[in-house]
């Protein structure tokens, strides 16, 4: 007979079952129902008297954390051609659910993964993020023969992705957010904004940028590990030069030194709260650097993608295409 011990903590409670069969090594799960807990020890004991027992000893000495790190240490994502697996799996690290026992973790916890990373993340974010956890545990079952009684990453639908954007800041806007970035306690936040205009660069891209990645005396930036997978260089205007020029020198080498995205992201959003504006992401600062290449730049697409680093015009969405093929149209008429 299984025994269920109720054990109280600070959300609540959990039911902690224990299966004993003479020749078994003690079998312990926790659940978050008492149903759930007798359910699994009733199923269990009837596979150990079928003679039909896997061995969860393994599993149950093991966090998600662990088999994350073992994927890692044997290079199974370095066949991906992907070039942010790594960060992926670096984000699963950092976060609380990599501490979750193996044989604890359920659908449930990758439901409340979700909801958690949603407030920062865009719903692609948190796809590409759960489809290389689910590789990762389905590695661990197959290749290492690690028994989890379960994918739970299968039973989470992946987020719908909304339609393309097209949001982008008008002048007013810019100038209040300016205002805002001015007052801010981040010193900063101002230059990061402009900069993320000037260049459309990708904001993985511009946290990642050093002081020895510019050249100084071509007046480039050269941006590595690109979402593309690529470097790419990138001239600066007179604007973006004279930010890098005036910024502050951190010791850590980075042009903008915020802690991590959220760092930077915390401090975005007072700024547009401050500057009453809704509906922007920091994203939408690329988009609105590219529109601007065109409507005072007179760039031709060529020259903007190179520039942006985009390799099809599916940034502007099916708008901006539209928007595009009538710019040129007009342009023809003019020559």
């Amino acid at each position: 007979m299984a025994n269920i011990v109720r054990r109280k903590y600070k959300k609540g409670y959990s039911y902690r079952a224990t299966v004993r069969r003479q020749g078994f090594k003690p079998i312990h799960k926790s659940f978050d129902n008492i149903t759930d807990a007798k359910r699994w020890a009733r199923k269990l004991e009837r596979q150990i008297d079928l003679g039909d027992m896997t061995d969860y000893s393994e599993a149950s000495k093991l966090t998600l954390g662990d088999i994350i790190k073992r994927y890692v240490i044997e290079e199974k994502h370095k066949d991906k051609k992907d070039q942010t697996v790594h960060s992926r799996i670096k984000n699963l690290l950092s976060d609380s659910i990599s501490d979750i026992n193996l044989l604890r973790l359920s659908s449930k916890h990758i439901a409340e993964y979700r909801d958690r990373v949603l407030k920062v993340w865009s719903p692609n974010t948190f796809n590409n993020h759960k489809s290389i956890l689910s590789v990762i545990i389905d590695t661990a079952i197959t290749d290492w023969g690690i028994y989890i009684p379960y994918n739970p990453c299968k039973s989470i639908k992946r987020v719908p992705i909304p339609p393309a954007r097209d949001r982008v800041l008008n002048l007013e806007e810019y100038e209040r957010l300016l205002k805002a970035c001015e007052v801010s306690k981040c010193i900063y936040l101002k230059s990061i904004v402009q900069f993320a205009i000037e260049t459309t660069a990708r904001q993985s891209e511009i946290l990642k940028a050093r002081r020895e990645h510019v050249n100084w005396q071509n007046k480039t930036i050269t941006f590595h590990d690109t979402k593309n997978g690529d470097s790419r260089i990138v001239a600066l205007s007179e604007i973006a030069f004279h930010i890098l020029k005036t910024l502050p020198v951190s010791v850590s080498g980075f042009l903008f030194p915020f802690k991590n995205r959220d760092h930077l992201n915390w401090h975005w959003y007072q700024a547009l709260k401050k500057a009453e504006i809704d509906g922007l992401v920091f994203h939408d600062l690329r988009r609105t650097g590219i529109s601007w290449l065109f409507d005072h730049k007179n760039l031709s697409v060529p020259e903007v993608q190179s520039m942006s680093g985009h390799l099809g015009l599916v940034l502007f969405g099916f708008k901006g295409i539209l928007w595009l093929l009538a710019l040129i149209a007009f342009l023809i008429t003019l020559s």
